[in-house]
């Protein structure tokens, strides 16, 4: 059974999670992947649809792209904040739809840059604790129709 963000009993629920993806998040815009690593599911169905492109599926692969990412960033903090779209959470399952907001140095910027992205999270909860087993994440865009999505 899930529930929806107007659940009340969902509340403590919606706010962990959050709290989880915005410090994963915040550490990679910092330059270290060992947040999303350690928030990736310890089991090897794992799946990152990244902003940079491609996908990676595994434990192994997931962590190694993680890594590269944080690598991009230059190491200043980064801030993160999130409009949350939609969530339902379950007992052993949540989804969390969100526009994600980030300002953080790339490459090496002299001045941090401002960059946005739809994101989809699935979380499985495993030994009582939430662990992120999908995250689709990509440059948010104005909507365009069908000739742009599928252009050639």
């Amino acid at each position: 059974m899930f529930t929806t963000t107007s659940d009340i009993g969902a509340t403590g629920a919606i706010a962990d999670i959050t709290a989880l993806l915005d410090a994963a998040t915040g550490r990679i815009l910092s330059g270290d992947g060992g947040g999303w690593k350690d928030l990736v599911s310890g089991q090897d169905d794992v799946t990152l649809l990244g902003a940079y492109g491609g996908y990676a599926t595994g434990r192994a692969e997931v962590a190694t792209r993680f890594d590269y990412v944080a690598g991009t960033y230059a190491g200043a903090a980064g801030t993160t904040w999130r409009e949350n779209v939609a969530c339902w959470v379950g007992e052993d399952w949540a989804c969390f739809v969100d526009i994600e907001h980030h300002l953080a140095n790339l490459d090496d910027s002299p001045e941090p840059v401002d960059f946005t992205y739809r994101a989809t999270h699935l979380l499985r909860r495993e030994h009582g604790e939430w662990r992120v087993v999908l995250r689709h994440a990509d440059p948010i865009a104005h909507f365009k129709g069908p000739n742009f999505a599928h252009a050639t």
